[in-house]
């Protein structure tokens, strides 16, 4: 029996959600940093 390798469709799937819910997260809280930044140059 022969066994393909690579990912599944499903296991991409998975990967691209956990991308998701990650940059969700992670933006936010970048623009916050970047505003926080701003605001601490200009006093």
């Amino acid at each position: 029996m022969i066994r393909k390798k690579g990912f599944t469709l499903i296991e991409l799937i998975i990967v691209i959600v956990i991308i998701g819910i990650l940059s969700a997260v992670a933006i936010p809280k970048f623009l916050d940093l970047t505003e926080n930044a701003e605001q601490a140059a200009c006093q």
